[in-house]
């Protein structure tokens, strides 16, 4: 956990925020931010967070989940959860078992006759660049009677 982190789950718990809230607000789990606060002398039965004398929510931040930016959100526009282009392939790259893949296809290689899955609208021929460059150059092909 980043120092930028802990400050923040530090001014959001002060702020009497729930740890499921500030887990949520962060994009982290609630394990990690009750850890660090019980280690940290923030730990305490808190409920969530009310603006004094009304039953009206206080407004959660919200932090990129790359980076730990806080993000500014505007109405009526799609949620933020990344600062930025960067931050969102960086973490996309970092996460691949976490990103929401659409349209799956799955194909044999002309050249090993493995077989892969790839997304996207576009059909592929080889399962990675290697049996491309093979197949073009060397003439290398899957011969699909012999398997």
């Amino acid at each position: 956990m980043t120092e930028q982190q802990k400050s923040i789950i530090k001014t959001l718990r002060e702020q009497n925020f729930s740890y499921n809230a500030i887990a949520k607000a962060m994009g982290v789990t609630v394990a990690t931010v009750k850890s660090y606060c019980q280690r940290s002398g923030l730990a305490g039965n808190r409920k969530e967070a009310f603006q004094s004398q009304s039953d009206t929510p206080l407004a959660l931040p919200t932090f990129c989940r790359c980076c730990g930016k806080q993000l500014i959100q505007r109405e009526k526009v799609k949620h933020r959860k990344f600062c930025s282009d960067e931050c969102r392939l960086t973490w996309w790259n970092a996460h691949p078992e976490q990103v929401n893949r659409r349209n799956p296809h799955t194909g044999k290689c002309l050249c090993c006759g493995k077989e892969f899955t790839w997304y996207g609208p576009k059909p592929h021929k080889f399962c990675c660049h290697e049996c491309y460059i093979k197949h073009r150059y060397e003439g290398v092909t899957h011969d699909t009677e012999a398997v």
